[in-house]
């Protein structure tokens, strides 16, 4: 049976879903593609007709995953008085540290990205750079662009590395995982104020 370009959208959007939300729960080397055409609920031969390999789906559904998280962050910083804080209370968040499937993907394929194709990298570089640009355009005015962009770059690393620690300790110490937060959090809005 032939299937209509509508369904056929539908299933590279739910096979793209369960990919972002196993790769950021297993990683990229720990998910199989038997494991997103399960969750999908399609066949490898379906995954295949939208992907050339498991590292096209990869790159691709982290991009996916970056754009619709991002996307929300940014539309929301756009209209808060405090757009800094929106970063930090999404990037910050005890709720999505204790669920792998939320969050930004590049927390959860921080050092896993690095061990993938180019496409993957480059996707992750993408992301990487969208995310400092928003944080950048956060950030107050400062007559040194050069130097906002570093400050950009430390609090995107200040982020991904608090929730990265956060989720590495949570389990055997969770009063150090919250501790964790709390204070890259304190100390992100220290330097995010200076003009």
């Amino acid at each position: 049976m032939k299937v209509t370009k509508e369904q056929a959208q539908h299933n590279r959007q739910a096979l793209l879903d369960a990919a972002a939300a196993l790769f950021k729960e297993r990683g990229i080397d720990g998910t199989g593609v038997a494991d997103i055409c399960q969750q999908a609920g399609l066949t490898q031969g379906a995954l295949y007709k939208h992907f050339s390999d498991k590292q096209d789906l990869a790159a691709q559904a982290l991009a996916h995953g970056f754009g619709q998280g991002f996307g929300k962050v940014k539309q929301a910083s756009e209209k808060s008085d405090h757009p800094i804080a929106t970063y930090l209370d999404t990037y910050l968040n005890p709720q999505v540290r204790d669920d792998m499937t939320r969050g930004c993907p590049l927390v959860s394929t921080a050092c896993d990205a690095g061990r993938q194709s180019e496409a993957v990298s480059r996707t992750f570089s993408d992301g990487f750079a969208e995310l400092r640009a928003g944080i950048e355009a956060a950030l107050p005015p400062s007559a040194d662009p050069q130097q906002r962009q570093a400050l950009a770059s430390t609090l995107v690393a200040a982020l991904v590395g608090a929730m990265a620690i956060s989720r590495g300790v949570v389990k055997s110490d969770p009063a150090l995982a919250d501790e964790v937060l709390q204070q890259v959090r304190t100390v992100v809005e220290g330097l995010s104020s200076k003009p």
